[in-house]
């Protein structure tokens, strides 16, 4: 790739020519990185243009700036530009089927989990969510209730880092409008099929919560999982 620039917005081309250096170890976690000087003549743009792109890098925590002493690459810089990587990724619209299969592997899983470490009164909080499906007849509410519910259990795992990757997984379902393509029957269908999965939640039953949401995600992404085997356990429980 040439250091080269011609495009508009240079700002933004400087900066990922700087986090492309980074990842590739040229600049390392407490390394100083060149002057603006030099990297503007490294990357034929203006001192302007350097000088924006380090502040926008800043603002991300990838660098930070030492009064006096120069632009250093932050110690969390690496697993910044990872997570900005993988979030790219689950945002990519051809990444759509790969998303679908990690929801289809990981909420089994939570369901099971949330058998086992919820408590009482969010058991309880679960099958609320159900009641409140119940009170609506049309798609969009259906949906939102739905959500509702999946976050929920999600939540009653008591697994932070879990909680946190299925609320980006949700995020990123729903911002590609997966689920748009089911009907009201579906979704009026689906209320039976929640409350079942609450009450083995509620009934510490976690292989049977399992299985029932890989029912219920089964017929929802049945045209994304034609290749997924349908009674595979990948954790145990």
């Amino acid at each position: 790739m040439s250091d080269s620039l011609k495009r508009t917005k240079l700002f933004d081309d400087v900066a990922g020519l700087i986090t492309a250096k980074i990842r590739d170890e040229v600049w390392t976690a407490g390394q100083k990185i060149p002057s603006e000087v030099l990297l503007a003549d490294l990357f034929c743009v203006s001192r302007d243009t350097v000088r924006t792109a380090i502040k926008v890098l800043q603002s991300e925590g990838i660098l930070i700036s030492r009064p006096g002493s120069g632009t250093y690459v932050s110690e969390e810089a690496e697993a910044l530009l990872e997570t900005r990587a993988f979030v790219r990724i689950m945002a990519d619209p051809e990444n759509l089927s790969d998303l679908i299969h990690t929801r289809y592997i990981l909420e089994p899983e939570l369901a099971c989990l949330a058998a086992k470490k919820a408590r009482p009164a969010e058991a309880e909080e679960l099958l609320q969510c159900v009641d409140r499906m119940e009170e609506y007849k049309d798609r969009d509410h259906l949906m939102a209730r739905g959500f509702d519910f999946h976050r929920t259990l999600a939540r009653i795992t008591h697994n932070k880092v879990l909680y946190g990757f299925y609320q980006s997984l949700e995020s990123q379902l729903r911002g590609l409008r997966v689920l748009d393509s089911l009907t009201l029957a579906i979704y009026l269908s689906g209320i039976e099929e929640h409350r079942r999965i609450a009450e083995a939640i509620a009934g510490r039953n976690g292989a049977l919560a399992r299985e029932l949401m890989r029912e219920h995600l089964r017929k929802d992404y049945q045209n994304y999982l034609d290749d997924t085997p349908g009674t595979s356990s990948h954790f145990s429980c």
